[in-house]
């Protein structure tokens, strides 16, 4: 309860601010009061995070400024009743900062306590960091979205700032943290203490393990923090200040073994005193420079090999040099002495060598150029941030201001539109935020670990003040917390204030229905991609090919399969295609149509009409097409639901069919079979899960859902239909669960089933609840009754078949029904599966059928003999590659889930598994046909490469030449090697024979190799190449029999700063089959093209225009065709010569991979686990 001044202790006043319209007060319980002139009511108030210390009403009375003890100013806007959060700042002394270039986020430490993350393209504190521990020093990882920190305890900490997560903790020093760095390819981490130890990390590993700890060998104190370490750009050498303050040492970066030592005291034989290092920092445009800052004001350049003196600058300032940094050109020295800031010519070839700027008014303690050397980073009362005006190269260092101060602050909270860090223009006035923040925020707080602090995000959104002795209506708008929780969610995708457009669709959505506590209910895969509605697919027989199987079956469907004995084929969906599969010929029909996720099918009892639903792609309503399952034929399409379909259904004399909306827009829709015109509707309280027509009375129906069973009986009058909708809830036995399926039993039974493993028996004459068992203990999702016997499907990946004979004998008493443990009702067999029950399919008899999984698989159910047989498999999860062997019998695919399958390419048949649990399979490939067909290789997310010989069925060898994921795997031409590529950069050559890795390329470090691709080269040897998510291309001529591999060409490709989209499309290159000499290259750039590079001309000799950014590419070794895939879900076949395309829209999400066969006469495309296979003729 709050406080008030009538009812609590007193509340001190910090400020107080009068106007002839009100008086403001700011007090120590975090409050902005507007009271009355005679202090007789509050007017107006608004809480803060703590105790306001200042207030200050405008002129006009229209606005009351407001600071707060925390570091917050902002100001009420009285008309409105609205508050705006100009600035958050650290409240003492900022220690140290770094920067992390790639996603441009700024991080400082601070003397109050906290660790705080900024965005610098819009001046946000995105996450603040609070701990009992005084933090010193901080250092972002150079590649990976992680930051560590040194405290005064001497702990460090390293932070996952998107999982909000602790990755490590070390606390092997003793005193506090005066150092802290990474080594600039990402693999090492270095910490020093006050107390002269230093500490070694292997930083590929996610828990930073300690290499080596070495004691007494840097100066003690705390005086050179916090950078009191520098590590040279090539990552081999590591310089400090130490063991003594008059040494400097250079240490190998990987061991920490001491290759020099520089004693500064002897440098200067003039003088009369002994000089110290303050500070050292290598040059990052000429490694064998280390630089040293001394106590007598002097830098000096010395040699990393030799440590012979090169260079000196005398009397650089009048204080202690306290930082000191180099451009990356190697063109410009920054110091800082005091409180000023100095910019040096790195030559010192002018007569005037340094410009000086000063602004902060206590000492520097950091200083260094952003990573895009466009601008300056100083801290100490504040962060200072600089425009760099140093560059173009050809512009004189004497003859301008090279610093020019953009803001001095601590970084502002709200949104300010288009503002760069830095442009090369001065900045006429400091940004002004646009957003209308709210002050509560507080209360978002990520906890990170154990009481080791907390990472908030402290983005701001609108607010109200609340008026005294006013009440507000309950709702989400009450809370402030479900406004924050609004933000929590959105600042982390795109750290700018809220507009009142997206308020307001994140208000809708939180009041939006909530999805059922059920897996029962279908709930389409979030997809981030659209269709393109403007292309033309080709027409038969003009098409350059033709989809001939489709490898998977959509686990994430509910009721999307049926079966026909009679007919002898089987129907399911495959993302937005329905597969109409024959048992004895194996042969595949595809029904074509829809554009988004089927969600489920439905067959007439005669087996000649099947409907199939989903969404549409322009978010209309969804789509249920009518099919002729002769033909193949669409006869038709309806709409009616605004959300997705739950489920289908015919009635038993296939005159009505039935559609269940699923919670988004519950409802039921009740159509003729005859010409599929809408009879009746009825919309539903609550969602509905399943539903069915009796067998034996055409008028009855029954449906369930989140509020129990629902009894329909359709009246008819002339031409008018209703439903009559009786609804009972669950036994209270079974408690408050989700009744999620059911089937008929007989004439007068009814099963339903609940999210808790029950089974209901409904007499459907008096509505009532006859008895009820366990039949699992997980929830039951597929109910199917033939005569006496009950087929359940769980959660849990059981199938059981039930005797419920007994059930005949059954009578209710009164309002209870008896509540059976297994006494009565008899499981007769068992099966468990690979996933969960979500369809099924059963002959009369119920002693043949065929069922679904969420695992993407059907299975043949044969109870006479309890077998089961594997008709359809899938991947559950996302598909990463798929690849033909080379004599084309068979083809793998690899995936998210850690699997790797080997496929039979004439029937599509699952040959066999490799299963890696707990990791992730990146890529695969086999190895070529002159060595052995039957080997392929996989990479996987721990960085291990394993071997797979098909014949055995077994891994023959496993190594791991990378620490972190394999992102691209390729045996050479011969098979003498594998070269894997991993998500640092990093490219590594194995021996196939014994799995030793002979060679590590570093050229492509610190971004994705995307593929690796070999073919031999004309005259002996191969030719190989491997391209970069940074746009680069590196082609290597190698013969691996000699030991030789040398780069042949390195491609660049240029691109603009600024893309608008969720993510860069990546970067692809191949080999031109018609021509080895060109590489075909896509990427992201100033257009959306293809690039045909000649190594012989050393120049592009072609282009072809592209609609859409390319997100795969695979060229054919015939008629010079090129296939490539989209996020736009299409699938382009261009003839390279003539520039000639059709395209393919079958995919219901982008496309992610596609590959020719090496005959050209096959193609694969891929989208998330839709798998789908072409043949491929010309065009």
């Amino acid at each position: 309860e709050k406080l008030t001044f009538n009812t609590g202790p007193g509340i001190p006043i910090n400020s107080i601010s009068v106007s002839s319209s009100f008086c403001a007060t700011g007090s120590e319980d975090g409050f902005l009061r507007l009271w009355s002139l005679d202090f007789s009511a509050v007017l107006l108030e608004a809480e803060h995070e703590g105790p306001v210390s200042e207030v200050l009403v405008s002129s006009d009375s229209l606005q009351v400024l407001a600071a707060t003890s925390t570091g917050n100013l902002g100001f009420l806007d009285v008309r409105s009743r609205g508050y705006n959060t100009l600035m958050r700042s650290h409240t003492d002394a900022v220690l140290g900062f770094s920067v992390d270039g790639i996603r441009r986020h700024l991080t400082t430490a601070s003397s109050d306590g906290t660790v705080r993350v900024w965005s610098l393209d819009s001046l946000h504190q995105l996450y603040d960091f609070v701990s009992d521990d005084s933090p010193c020093c901080v250092a972002f990882h150079p590649h990976e979205q992680t930051f560590s920190c040194g405290f005064s305890s001497g702990i460090v900490r390293v932070f996952d700032i998107a999982s909000s997560k602790l990755l490590a903790e070390h606390r092997h020093h003793r005193g506090e943290v005066i150092g802290l760095v990474f080594s600039s390819d990402g693999e090492y981490m270095y910490s020093a203490d006050s107390e002269g130890s230093l500490a070694l990390y292997n930083a590929s590993e996610e828990d930073h393990a300690v290499i080596r700890f070495a004691c007494n060998v840097v100066a003690r104190g705390s005086e050179r923090s916090p950078d009191a370490l520098t590590v040279s750009r090539d990552s081999c050498c590591l310089a400090f200040v130490g063991p003594s303050e008059y040494i400097i040492t250079i240490a190998d970066a990987w061991s920490l073994d001491e290759l020099l030592h520089v004693d500064v005291s002897i440098l200067d034989a003039e003088s009369s005193q002994l000089d110290s290092a303050l500070k050292v920092c290598f040059s990052p445009a000429f490694t064998e420079h280390l630089l040293i800052a001394t106590s007598a004001n002097k830098i000096l350049w010395v040699s990393t090999k030799t440590g012979r003196l090169l260079r000196e600058a005398s009397k650089v300032h009048k204080h202690l040099c306290s930082s000191l940094a180099v451009s990356e050109d190697g063109r410009f020295l920054l110091t800082a002495g005091h409180n000023a800031v100095k910019v040096w010519d790195y030559n010192m070839q002018y007569h005037h060598n340094s410009q000086m700027y000063i602004g902060h008014s206590r000492p520097i303690h950091q200083l260094s150029f952003t990573p895009d050397q466009l601008g300056v980073i100083s801290v100490g009362d504040a962060i200072f941030i600089w425009d760099f005006l140093g560059n173009p190269a050809d512009q004189s260092a004497n003859n301008c201001s090279l610093l020019n101060l953009s803001n001095a602050y601590s970084l502002k909270a709200g949104e300010v539109k288009e503002v760069q860090l830095s442009n090369g223009i001065p900045r006429q006035t400091a940004p002004l935020p646009s957003s209308q923040p709210q002050l509560d925020v507080s209360h978002l707080d990520h906890v990170v670990q154990s009481g080791l602090g907390c990472l908030s995000v402290s983005e701001d959104v609108p607010t109200n003040p609340t008026i005294p002795g006013h009440g507000s209506s309950p709702g989400p708008a009450a809370d402030p917390r479900s406004a924050v929780s609004v933000l929590k969610v959105t600042v982390l995708e795109n750290p700018s204030s809220l507009n009142p457009k997206h308020a307001e669709s994140i208000e809708l959505n939180e009041n939006s229905p909530e999805r059922p506590d059920c897996y029962k209910h279908f709930i389409p895969r979030f997809k981030t991609s659209s269709i393109d509605q403007s292309i033309a697919t080709p027409q038969p027989p003009a098409e350059g090919m033709k989809l001939k199987a489709v490898i998977g079956y959509n686990g994430n469907g509910r009721g999307n399969m049926v079966w026909s004995p009679d007919q002898g084929l089987f129907a399911y969906s495959c993302g937005c295609v329905v597969v109409v599969e024959y048992l004895h010929t194996g042969s595949q029909r595809h029904l074509q149509g829809h554009s988004e996720e089927i969600s489920c099918l439905a067959l007439t009892n005669d087996g000649q009409t099947m409907t199939s639903a989903a969404s549409s792609s322009g978010g209309g309503r969804s789509l249920i097409y009518i099919w002729d399952v002769q033909s193949g034929a669409r006869r038709s399409i309806i709409s009616y639901h605004k959300g997705a379909v739950q489920s289908l259904a015919f009635s038993r004399d296939d005159l009505l069919f039935l559609s269940v909306g699923d919670f988004t827009d519950p409802g039921l829709a009740l159509w003729s079979s005859k010409d599929f015109q809408l009879v009746c509707s009825v919309s539903m309280s609550g969602p509905i899960h399943d539903a069915a027509f009796s067998p034996s009375a055409a008028s009855h129906m029954a449906c369930v859902g989140s509020q129990g069973v629902h009894f329909c009986l359709i009246q008819s009058q002339g031409h008018n239909v209703d439903l009559n909708v009786k609804s009972v809830t669950a036994p209270a036995e079974v408690g408050d669960v989700e009744l999620t399926a059911l089937c008929y039993h007989m004439d007068s039974f009814l099963f339903t089933s609940t999210n808790k493993g029950h089974v209901c028996a409904w007499d459907i004459t008096t509505l009532s609840c006859l008895m009820v068992w366990e039949a699992d203990d997980g929830e039951i999702g597929v109910l199917l009754c033939r005569g006496n016997r009950l087929l359940t499907g769980s959660k849990a990946h059981r199938l059981r078949l039930w005797d419920v004979e007994a059930l005949q004998g059954s009578e209710t008493k009164g309002n209870i029904c008896s509540v059976d443990r297994g006494t009565k009702m008899v499981v007769e067999q068992e099966l468990t599966l690979d996933g969960m029950l979500v369809s099924a399919a059963f002959d009369i008899s119920m002693e043949m059928g065929i069922v679904g999984t969420t695992a993407g698989t059907l299975w043949y159910i044969n109870w006479s003999d309890n077998s089961n047989i594997r008709l359809v498999s899938g991947h559950q999860n996302k598909v990463n590659n798929v690849v033909f062997s080379f004599d084309e019998s068979h083809f793998a695919t690899c995936s998210e889930d850690g699997s790797v399958r080997v496929w039979l390419t004439s029937s599509y048949e699952l040959v066999v598994q490799f299963q890696v649990l707990n990791q992730a399979c990146g890529c695969v490939c086999w190895s070529p046909s002159s060595k052995n067909s039957s080997c392929l290789a996989a990479g996987y997310s721990d960085g291990t490469v394993r071997i797979f010989r098909l014949a055995s069925t077994e891994m023959e060898r496993k190594l791991r030449p990378l620490h972190v994921a394999v992102t691209a795997i390729q045996y050479s031409a011969s098979g003498d090697v594998i070269i894997s590529a991993g998500e640092n950069g990093l490219v590594a050559v194995s021996s196939s024979l014994d799995g030793a890795t002979v060679h590590v390329i570093r050229d492509h470090k610190g971004s994705i190799v995307s593929s690796i691709q070999c073919v031999n080269k004309q005259g002996g040897g191969e030719t190989w190449l491997a391209v970069s998510a940074d746009r680069r291309v590196s082609v290597w001529a190698s013969d691996w029999s000699k030991e030789k591999c040398e780069l042949l060409d390195w491609l660049s490709f240029p691109a603009p700063a600024n893309f608008k989209g969720d993510s860069l499309p990546p970067s692809l290159a191949a080999f031109y089959p018609a021509d080895p000499s060109v590489v075909v290259y896509t990427g992201y750039g100033a257009e959306k093209e293809l690039s045909f590079y000649s190594l012989t001309k050393k120049q592009i000799v072609k282009k072809i225009t592209l609609p859409h950014w390319a997100t795969c590419m695979s060229l054919s070794s015939k008629n010079q065709l090129l296939a490539v895939g989209s996020k736009e879900r299409v699938l382009k076949l261009i003839r390279t010569d003539s520039g000639r395309f059709q395209d393919f829209s079958l995919h219901s999400d982008s496309l992610q991979t596609c590959h020719f066969s090496p005959t050209g006469t096959l193609l694969f495309s891929v989208a998330f686990d839709e798998v789908l296979l072409w043949e491929v003729h010309s065009l």
